[in-house]
């Protein structure tokens, strides 16, 4: 050991030779590996026996040379600074080392300069450092040559060549880094931190914060090793937690500095490094127990400055509100409060903290508790939950196209959202406009707010309208107005695949929900119609609808038990309902719908859909048997009014639908059905009068009731026709041979009603 302190102390007198102290900005001559090394191990006994012997007699023989301990700074520190990446490693774990040793005298051997440097060293560590080529050989033959010529001035060509050699191996040094050797310097940096207390130097505490905020980012680029990564953010995480100690500064300024350098990874892509801030936020700042007030304040404030500094990109968007809401939730109700204040009035900024406020404010109205405040009994016009609504149905209508879309879309999410609690939906009504009250939070109403936006001229606004559209109709039970259906409908042909796809979703989410007359027309008007549209997959969901809508829901009508439907012929409540009236509480939804399908506008549509469902074979039997039963129903509903037969019609479209899918389910059909309405058609005409036993009227009114009976009547024969021909050939041979005997007596004779003859 003697030899090793011998050998230091001499390479210190020649480094005190070589320096110019006339120039005090001069770089000072790193100290070599080897004495780094002897120095080094000499620091490791020390602090393994915690015996301070050999220090001090290392100091005691500087002394004897007049050498004093801090002159070991200065080469340590060049060597952190200039030297290949190992070396300046070693530099940085000696002088770290030197200020943990026993009896240290660390006010006299830390210095602002040689602090810098070794962070210095940490960052160069980690910088990625790109292949090189070998060295030139002649090159470096020139270079030696010129060093000879030059080799009058010894000092001064001693100290460039060591300086060039430094430099040379410094960038020529290859392979990738080894993180695990940054292990040994920040452990024994995060030591000395309970050592040096840099409130006196705050650009050093500035830069210490800085560069180890930035270790996590940088190391991602070449660690590969999962396990030596986490260490490695622990370290870092410890080092910062140690920052924040009031030895090191007021703990709000240092809290308020710690936030601003992680704040940058906090709004990165998703990273390791994005994971490491905010786990130190929430694990290490937010326990304030043990922290200051300085740090809490700090903390609570750093969801607005990151707002400030939130990307305008949708992606990095996302991940800052994200960000944001993770360090909200774990702030203080008080606090959560005020921040929610601050975003509402960014709603009133600028475009690019407008867009980000409704942002925030979807996210904070599902993620914070009680936004009406439902369970404080409090009134609704004090929740912090109306301001934020409010401020999203004022930014439908902003000026930025973008702004409007996204506060649509954020509306629609919200109402989906809170419409699920039972408590919240009537609140929710009131808010929107559509409560008891009757409050309108925007000009002209919210229907009137979505008739517009709907018509807008930006197509990613009309397509979340129409979102919303759909999320309020599952809120009102598909009560909208009537205009506003009128518009959706409209929107079935909009020039772009996407809004004709919201439209239809939005428009039989409306039937899906309500079966009201004027959205059953609205439907049947506006989607079969795409049957035919060039878009293959509106095709598909035109088809897909149908099926549900009507198919399914005139099967699932039609096939009511038969016990129910004796109850409601014997009881007396209804004998004085009209007969329509009775079928329909028998078939909820189904007239309407039957009858809107005879529409002249609809029938070829459904005529196509039926056609490609058949040949799909995606049609069911139960179709077939649920129209027969409202057929069946409606016959015996008249009779059991002991009205005339003749009289009689079929509910309009039933026998023009069961004409269409008989095509496809011919075995379905039953003949016994199909035979007695033939005869029942074939027996009586359409002698006039009036359906039912309750119609008054006077002479005209009869006269019209007369032509529309025999245009029902004809029509009723016509596709009963239709029908025996589609089922024709799985009739049995008696059967057939009747019937086309029957077929035969009546070309002979031809006594076909002249309305029949136009519509065959």
């Amino acid at each position: 050991m003697e030899e090793s302190t011998s050998r230091i102390i001499t390479e210190l007198e020649e480094i005190r030779y070589l320096d110019n102290p006339t120039n005090p900005q001069s770089q000072p001559q790193p100290l070599s590996e080897p004495a780094l090394l002897d120095l080094q191990t000499l620091l490791d006994q020390t602090l393994d026996s915690n015996d301070s012997e050999l220090l001090d007699r290392l100091y005691d023989d500087l002394a004897s040379k007049s050498l004093s301990p801090n002159q070991l700074v200065p080469p340590i520190a060049s060597a952190m600074d200039s030297g290949p990446i190992h070396l300046s490693l070693l530099a940085s774990k000696v002088y770290l080392s030197l200020l943990l040793s026993p009896n240290a005298p660390v006010f006299t051997l830390f210095a602002p300069m040689a602090f810098l440097s070794l962070l210095h060293s940490i960052r160069r560590s980690l910088k990625r450092r790109p292949q090189v080529p070998p060295p030139d050989i002649e090159g470096s033959h020139a270079a030696a040559n010129r060093k000879r010529k030059g080799g009058g001035k010894r000092g001064k060509g001693l100290r460039n060549t060591a300086r060039n050699s430094y430099t040379d191996r410094s960038d020529n040094e290859e392979g990738e880094f080894d993180v695990r050797a940054l292990f040994p310097v920040l452990e024994r940096l995060e030591l000395a931190m309970g050592l040096i207390h840099l409130d006196r130097f705050p650009d050093s505490l500035k830069s210490l914060v800085q560069t180890v905020a930035e270790v996590p980012v940088m190391a991602v680029e070449i660690c590969d090793n999962s396990g030596a990564y986490n260490r490695l953010k622990d370290l870092c995480s410890r080092i910062l937690s140690e920052v924040l100690r009031p030895e090191h500064g007021e703990p709000a300024d240092t809290a308020a500095e710690v936030l601003k350098s992680l704040s940058p990874l906090i709004l990165r892509l998703k990273t390791q490094a994005r994971m490491f801030a905010l786990g130190f936020i929430m694990n290490q700042m937010t326990d304030l127990v043990k922290r200051p007030e300085g740090v809490k304040k700090a903390v609570v404030n750093l969801p607005r400055y990151l707002a400030q500094k939130a990307p305008e990109k949708s992606e990095p968007r996302a991940l800052a509100v994200e960000s944001i809401m993770e360090i909200v939730k774990v702030m203080e109700f008080n606090d959560q409060i005020g921040f929610v204040e601050y975003v509402v009035k960014m709603t009133q900024g600028k475009a690019n903290l407008r867009l980000l406020a409704v942002d925030l404010i979807l996210m904070l109205m599902m993620t914070l508790r009680d936004p009406f405040g439902v369970d404080l009994d409090i009134e609704v016009k004090d929740s912090w939950g109306l301001r934020c609504m409010e401020a999203v149905i004022l930014r439908c209508s902003d000026v930025n196209a973008g702004i409007r879309a996204r506060a649509l879309s954020n509306l629609a999410q919200l109402v989906g959202f809170l419409a699920g609690d039972n408590r919240s939906r009537a609140v929710l009504k009131e808010v929107m406009g559509f409560g008891n009250a009757g409050v309108q939070r925007v000009e002209g109403g919210m229907n009137d707010l979505l008739r517009k936006r709907c018509m807008d001229e930006k197509a990613a606004v009309r397509k979340a309208a129409l979102l919303l559209i759909s999320k309020l109709t599952a809120l009102l039970n598909g009560a909208l107005d009537e205009i506003v259906l009128k518009t959706m409908g409209m929107s079935c042909s909009d020039p772009l695949v996407s809004i004709r796809k919201a439209a239809i979703s939005a428009l039989s989410e409306a039937f899906r929900r309500f079966s009201d007359g004027s959205v059953t027309s609205e439907w049947l008007h506006s989607v079969p119609r795409l049957i035919t549209d060039n878009e293959s997959s509106i095709q598909e969901e035109c088809e897909n609808l149908f099926l549900e809508l009507v198919l399914d829901r005139i099967s699932r009508a039609g096939s009511t038990s038969s016990p129910q439907k004796g109850s409601l012929f014997c009881d007396p409540s209804l004998e004085t309902k009209g007969l329509e009236q009775e079928l329909e509480w028998l078939f909820p939804g189904v007239l309407g719908l039957l009858r809107e399908i005879c529409n002249g506008e609809v029938t070829p549509w459904v005529k196509k859909i039926c056609a490609s469902l058949g040949k799909k074979k995606r049609l069911k039997h139960k179709i077939v048997i649920a129209l027969q039963n409202i057929i069946r129903a409606s016959e015996s509903l008249w009779l059991r009014e002991s009205m005339p037969i003749e009289k009689w019609t079929a509910p309009p479209g039933a026998w023009l639908l069961l004409s269409e899918v008989s095509a496809y389910l011919s075995k379905a059909v039953d003949w016994e059905f199909l035979h007695h309405h033939w005869q029942l058609l074939d027996k009586h005409g359409p002698r006039g009068g009036i359906k039912s036993p309750h119609a008054q009227g006077d002479a005209d009114e009869e006269e019209e009731s007369m032509k529309s009976n025999s245009v029902a009547w004809a029509g009723d024969r016509v596709f009963l026709l239709q029908t025996i021909s589609n089922v024709s050939v799985e009739l049995p041979t008696e059967p057939a041979a009747d019937l086309a005997h029957n077929l035969l007596k009546r070309i002979e004779v031809f006594n076909m009603h002249s309305t029949e003859v136009s519509l065959t």
